[in-house]
């Protein structure tokens, strides 16, 4: 969170384009609220997030606040009034309200984990280890939401106000140097991704109980810390 706030805060600051595409903020206004919760009406919407396409859950004043870190007052520039050529505004816009939402999934989970561990239950919740299971692969998702909403909301520039991204392609570099630099990274992290799935399928395996559970046997195992009990 308080991450989160000095970022907002830098983005406004410095990159004003970027933090209005977040939030499809189009006109110039002060004591501007955060959309929380933001719902497509229309499919014309999903390429145009304007507020009055969408389906609004908004906290007043946030976006103001968290602008300007603590003034609820603060002018937002819109985007109508940043000097630059169509900024693309739908796919950061909604790759920002995803990467937020599954933020605060990640916290629910953590939330849920913490209240069973104190219930003593954490290791006999089946849906609990469901979700964890099945959100491991959303903390990657959720890392190129952010670079996503990074990259491209800075477009056009890639140093602020001093270089476009048309000026930053190196003339030294063909397409064919390009494209075999990208192979070489898409096969470098396949094969750490093909590693890393086997590794895990092979713990599994070899975690996994083979035989039913008896009362003798639950018994006889280790506890949750790998301490055998005594029969005194």
């Amino acid at each position: 969170a308080i991450h989160g706030d000095a970022y907002g805060r830098h983005v406004a600051e410095t990159q004003p384009q970027k933090f209005a595409a977040m939030e499809a903020q189009y006109e110039t206004d002060s004591s501007v609220g955060l959309k929380l919760l933001a719902f497509p009406t229309s499919v014309e919407s999903l390429t145009d997030p304007r507020a009055e396409n969408l389906f609004v859950v908004e906290l007043p004043f946030l976006a103001s606040i968290l602008a300007s870190g603590g003034d609820p007052g603060a002018t937002i520039t819109g985007l109508n009034d940043v000097p630059t050529e169509d900024p693309p505004v739908a796919i950061v816009f909604w790759a920002f309200r995803a990467m937020v939402g599954l933020g605060m999934w990640f916290i629910l989970l953590a939330f849920w984990g913490g209240f069973r561990w104190y219930q003593g239950t954490l290791f006999e919740d089946d849906l609990l280890a469901k979700a964890l299971v099945g959100s491991s692969v959303l903390g990657i998702l959720t890392v190129e939401l952010g670079w996503i909403v990074t990259e491209v909301g800075r477009q056009p520039w890639v140093i602020q106000d001093v270089l476009k991204t048309h000026a930053g392609v190196s003339p030294g570099l063909t397409g064919a140097e390009a494209l075999v630099t990208l192979a070489g990274f898409v096969g470098v992290y396949a094969a750490l991704l093909g590693l890393y799935t086997y590794v895990i399928a092979r713990s599994i395996r070899n975690e996994a109980p083979t035989k039913p559970p008896t009362p003798e046997r639950e018994r006889d195992a280790p506890d949750s810390v790998g301490v055998i009990p005594s029969d005194d």
